[in-house]
């Protein structure tokens, strides 16, 4: 195979490119990969493959040889090995092209870890684990400590006791406002939507309001709620209890994460996991595992057909 032949294959794959992206934006699969805070970047990524798909299609070997530079740029290496660095870049392009799209369900859900306090349970349970490997490089940090001053360490430890014994006595009366750090941002929301008589969680709404719920359940406690979502189930759940979930992107499908809310009703365990609903009931709040979330009592559950757009998206405004 002549040089020509990898020029013309270089423009072929550029092409490629330019077209898989264009026909993503035209049926609307690129909502299964991409944030629509990055659509511009695959505007401008598909106009560049095609630009360069041109420029690379009336180059010629000539052109490429004689650059008067000085150098001799002829390849030397074998035929397949050459084909074989190309093949890494046709690879993706048969793969978008040939394969069908796959929407996560339950079983990514279940991987990946469901949030049931929405993202800030995420961000506070992200912080405790970066606090306890930040306490100590020791394997066994409480050993360490007794033998280098056992008495400092049983006072320490007494007045630790004693200070997580006044706390648990007071948490049951303590405002929920008081569990997650928060920004006056969902504030905001709190505010806009706690007097109303019914709150109504949408695709557009959907992060910033579970977000608001969990941080200020007390003011959102008895309303009444509407949520859509797919049901999904964990081990050590009971019979009337799902998750109705959603998942949530905020860039790219890599980054996607669970978060929904609990529902607590009758006839729940006939739902099939996996299958859309739409869940009309109570804001309450229970407790699972050791934290305090908000649940749903339900008073009507509907099966519904599955959306366009399974997923909703978080716009952190970094590239606005």
């Amino acid at each position: 195979m002549n040089n020509q032949f990898y020029i013309n294959l270089r423009a072929i794959i550029l092409f490629g490119f330019a077209f898989l992206l264009c026909s993503f934006i035209y049926s609307g699969k690129i909502q299964y990969y991409i944030a629509p805070q990055m659509m511009k970047f695959i505007y401008f990524a598909a106009g560049t493959f095609f630009v360069l798909g041109v420029v690379q299609m009336f180059r010629s070997e000539d052109s490429e040889e004689h650059c008067l530079c000085g150098h001799d740029h002829a390849d030397t290496s074998k035929p397949f090995m050459r084909f074989s660095v190309y093949f890494l870049f046709l690879l993706p392009l048969l793969t978008g092209f040939v394969f069908p799209d796959k929407v996560l369900d339950s079983a990514m859900a279940e991987k990946k870890g469901v949030s049931l306090n929405g993202t800030v349970g995420m961000k506070a349970s992200a912080s405790k684990t970066d606090k306890s490997r930040e306490k100590t490089d020791s394997d066994t940090p409480n050993a360490d400590a007794y033998l280098e001053d056992p008495e400092k360490y049983m006072e320490e430890l007494e007045e630790k006791y004693s200070a997580d014994s006044q706390e648990s006595s007071t948490s049951g009366s303590a405002d929920t406002d008081a569990v997650f750090d928060y920004d006056e941002y969902y504030l905001e929301i709190a505010e806009k939507y706690e007097d109303r008589e019914k709150i109504k969680i949408t695709d557009d709404n959907y992060a910033d309001l579970v977000d608001s719920i969990a941080i200020f359940l007390d003011r959102f406690e008895g309303k009444e709620i509407e949520i859509k979502g797919f049901v999904y189930r964990e081990d050590g759940m009971e019979q009337n209890q799902i998750v109705v979930a959603r998942f949530l992107m905020s860039c790219c499908s890599a980054d996607t994460s669970v978060i929904g809310m609990m529902a607590e009703g009758l006839d729940l365990g006939e739902i099939e996991t996996d299958s859309w609903v739409k869940v009309t009931g109570t804001i309450s709040q229970t407790t699972y595992g050791d934290d305090r979330i908000p649940s749903i009592e339900v008073s009507k559950i509907k099966q519904i057909k599955k959306p366009d757009t399974p997923y909703v998206y978080q716009d952190l405004g970094i590239f606005n």
